[in-house]
């Protein structure tokens, strides 16, 4: 008994010391420190290698950059920024910034801040010398000046100095001044507070420096304590009399920034483990450089962007009135939580570009990409400047309810930045046209992924996917419940791949969706079970048996990010197993409705996984599959969507998240197997063999002039890739024309049954899919296609121009040139005639 009371009271005691140790952690701040320059005795600091000249300028912390080739020269910030007829206030001093951050106030505003109005024009910041480069050390924050006079002081003390003033100077100084007296409170005073602040409070009246207090008072009253005699030590001894100062609960945060002169470019670089701030204000966003080569009201150029294949925002295009472009790398985080979709945006490549006059660079965001989104504008909103940026997403948050019996909400945040680097590279180029652009990023993606490799074969890739099982309500003992029902069974899948092979495709990649574990919204893939509804093991071993001797790539399809159909018998347990959002909630997701943007209650929820989960059932489905004869693995969300967990207790970012991703590719490729996914992030691409549903146009953004197939130019005769299936289109015409345009192959979705089969279910999506009402025509398209295009698919594209309006040119290596008409009537070039929505294809070894 003596035992137990003894292990209790240790118990209790530990408890204590627990709760002390956090209590302390929790109330104790670590000062920030406050960087400040000595002296600037180097007028310019200047590094260069073949390529380049990096020039430093200490005073500004501003750079310029100089094309040792053309002698062409790029500013970090314009150069008559503060002559700007259209920027005022705060837009002049952006301009001049080279840091701009976003973070949230207490009551969970989001605020703005520079890097030139609080850090450089205070001399808030140091510098050091690199190897190749300069590291810069900013403090941004509203640092008040230090004025030698005392700004809370008992009266006895204040009156040592005050008695040696004459009583004109007395009238002034006490203009500046509270006087707080325990016998004369005034209605406002907090007593309690005041004692807190001040002890001599209880004792004698107390001095206090009234808040707003503006310079040229503050320097005014320093003169005339000089004057009585105070010195710097006087100042310091009253300075320690009270743990008060001014700036107490104003934000403040220590950003570091480096540059590097590298041969292939400049990297400018920002550890997040550098990153300071304070837990009541944490910093939310940063952008880097948003004015770097930024073209004036007189230049001429246009800014690249990576909405879907690429579009171009021409210099002053007089478009202020529309919204400014922005747009997610790689999408939404679905580590995030959202009620409602209004406008998904999504760039698949983590780029920009700017080109002036008879130069151009690429930005191109090396590390830190997952977490940024790109920003564009033209002159004339807030300054004269057309510009384009990468703004990155820091500490995230989310609302957090905190009483059962209350609505009231909190804001929770993500406990701290990940302990990694942001890095964007900057690519100069000799040329000013979106083509070489295209080409230099090709060349880069290619100098940095020994995996892709030029095709040497050509042929017309197609992407044929068939849906197997959806789910459907069925009735049993009259209790409605969600069944697999048959679309395209193993036999059907079989039969319509022995037609493709029949009307002679030779590049067949077939994808069977829905084809396991209940269909197409499966549960989690750890085991492979067949759909009793889609036919006996048998009938599939055929399948593959066909596509193994017939040359045709057979991908099964499977999520793995998303976990749908979660029962009592999978592995997935949610509270383990799914990822949790900052508010420590559990991730569970709805399908949004497209004409209210809300999410429909009535439909289905889902979940995202932990990486560590989905990982091993990736490991997992490809043994699986293999022990099947496939090792072809069609991803239906690894490559297109990326979500973080925000769980405290096993955090994983967004970035590492992408860099599990890449890793697992990787050691997938490497052990032989194929892959296809959809849309076609860049960090998957060196590893994949197929990429549908491929954006050949651009969203749609008013600002945006041109769309252009950048992002075509750059992987074609590298990597297959088609645009949205055919038969799906909203546009058909367009999409062929597109097709033609952009160097894309074939991609079809079809089913065996009849479109009736679809009615009052959740998949009205695959209408057009009914394959017996389309293999005619798409039999006819696959030997139109192939004629016109089938010599093109191992050649690079190495020109693309606009000819007139709503007429485009895709000219590849042997000279062979496809011009595309888009217009209503029909266009000549080079006397031949182009018909009206159609095209032509000329020149070249066809």
């Amino acid at each position: 008994m003596k035992n137990r009371k003894l292990l209790l009271l240790l118990m209790l005691i530990g408890l204590l010391l627990s709760v002390v140790s956090a209590c302390s952690k929790e109330a104790v701040e670590e000062e920030i420190e406050i960087y400040s320059y000595d002296t600037l005795d180097e007028e310019e600091i200047v590094f260069e290698n073949d390529e380049l000249e990096f020039h430093f300028i200490p005073e500004t912390t501003h750079f310029y950059v100089v094309k040792k080739s053309t002698g062409y020269t790029w500013y970090s910030n314009p150069q008559d920024a503060d002559s700007d007829t259209i920027a005022t206030g705060m837009s002049k001093k952006d301009l001049n910034a080279t840091i701009s951050i976003k973070y949230n106030t207490e009551s969970g505003s989001a605020t703005q801040m520079n890097n030139y109005a609080s850090s450089i024009e205070k001399g808030n910041f140091t510098y050091e010398k690199l190897e190749n480069g300069v590291k810069v050390n900013y403090t941004i924050a509203d640092i008040e000046k230090s004025y030698i006079f005392p700004a809370a002081v008992p009266e006895s003390r204040f009156n040592e100095f005050f008695e040696k003033m004459d009583k004109s100077t007395q009238s002034q100084v006490l203009m500046s001044y509270q006087v707080y007296d325990i016998n004369k409170p005034r209605p406002s005073d907090n007593k309690e507070e005041l004692l807190e602040l001040y002890p001599d409070y209880a004792n004698e009246p107390v001095y206090v420096l009234r808040e707003g207090t503006q310079e040229y008072l503050k320097q005014r009253t320093e003169e005339f304590f000089a004057a009585a005699g105070y010195t710097q030590e006087d100042y310091e001894i009253d300075a320690a009399r009270y743990n008060v100062t001014s700036s107490h609960d104003k934000p403040i945060f220590n950003i570091s920034v480096i540059y590097e002169l590298q041969e292939d470019g400049l990297v400018v670089s920002v550890p997040l483990n550098e990153v300071d701030y304070k837990e009541t204000h944490p910093i939310v966003e940063l952008r880097v450089l948003a004015y770097f080569g930024a073209g004036g009201l007189n230049d001429e150029g246009f800014i690249l962007v990576p909405d879907g294949s690429g579009g171009i925002i021409n210099f002053n295009n007089k478009k202020q009135s529309q919204s400014y472009y922005a747009s997610d790398v790689y999408g939404w985080d679905y580590g995030m939580y959202r009620d409602a979709i209004i406008d998904e945006t999504r760039a698949n490549m983590p780029l920009f570009g700017i080109s002036n006059k008879e130069a151009s660079f690429l930005c191109v965001l090396e590390k830190g990409s997952s977490y940024a989104f790109i920003e564009a504008d033209v002159s004339g909103r807030m300054n004269s400047y057309n510009n384009a940026a990468a703004n990155y997403y820091m500490i995230r948050s989310a609302l957090m309810d905190i009483s059962a019996k209350s609505d009231k909400t909190v804001r929770m945040f993500q406990e701290e930045l990940p302990d990694e680097v942001l890095s964007q590279r900057y690519i100069f180029i000799d040329g000013n046209d979106y083509p070489e652009m295209a080409t230099v990023y090709r060349d880069y993606l290619m100098k940095n992924n020994s995996e892709l490799v030029k095709k040497t074969e050509t042929d017309l890739p197609v992407a044929v996917e068939l849906i197997g099982a959806i789910d459907r309500t069925k009735h049993f003992i009259g209790i409605p419940t969600r069944q697999p029902y048959e679309l395209t069974s193993y036999k059907e899948a079989l039969e319509i791949t022995k037609e493709l092979v029949g009307i002679g495709i030779t590049d067949l990649n077939v994808k069977y969706n829905g084809w396991f574990n209940e269909g197409v919204m499966h549960s989690a893939p750890n085991k492979v079970k067949f759909v009793d509804e889609l036919g006996k093991k048998k009938d599939f071993n055929n399948l593959v048996t066909y596509a193994n001797d017939n040359g045709v790539n057979l991908y099964l399809d499977s999520n793995f990010q998303f976990v749908y159909n979660n029962s009592t018998f999978d592995n997935f347990i949610a509270i383990r197993d799914a990822a949790k959002y900052v508010n420590r909630k559990i991730t569970e997701l709805k399908p949004f409705n497209p004409i209210w943007f809300g999410e429909r209650d009535n439909w289905y929820t889902y979940h995202l996984a932990k990486p560590d989960y989905y990982l091993k059932n990736m490991d997992a489905y490809a043994k699986e599959i293999s022990d099947l004869g496939v090792k072809n693995i069609s991803f239906g969300d690894i490559g297109k969507d990326l979500g973080s967990d925000y769980n405290p207790k096993s955090l994983v970012s967004r970035e590492e998240t992408l860099n599990l991703q890449v890793q697992k590719l990787s050691e997938l490729s490497g052990k032989g197997y194929n892959m296809m996914i959809n849309s076609g992030n860049i960090y998957a691409v060196p590893y994949v063999d197929f990429i549908v549903d491929v954006n050949l146009a651009t969203k749609g953004y008013n600002i945006i002039d041109e769309e252009v197939p950048f992002y075509e130019i750059a992987l074609h005769g590298l990597v297959s890739y088609a645009g949205e299936p055919v038969n799906l289109a909203e546009d058909y015409e367009k999409n062929l024309l597109k097709t033609a345009e952009t160097g894309a192959g074939l991609y079809f979705v079809f089913m065996g049954a009849d479109a009736f089969e679809l009615q009052d279910s959740r998949y009205t999506k695959y209408f057009s899919s009914e394959y017996a009402l389309w293999s005619e025509k798409s039999a006819q398209l696959y030997k139109k296609m192939k004629k016109d295009f089938g010599h093109l698919y191992n050649q690079y594209i190495t020109d693309h121009q606009k000819l007139a309006k709503g007429v485009y040119m895709t000219q590849y290596e042997d000279g062979t040139q496809v011009i595309v008409n888009y217009n209503e009537s029909a266009y000549s070039h080079n006397g031949n005639e182009v018909p009206a929505k159609d095209y032509v294809v000329e020149g070249g070894k066809q």
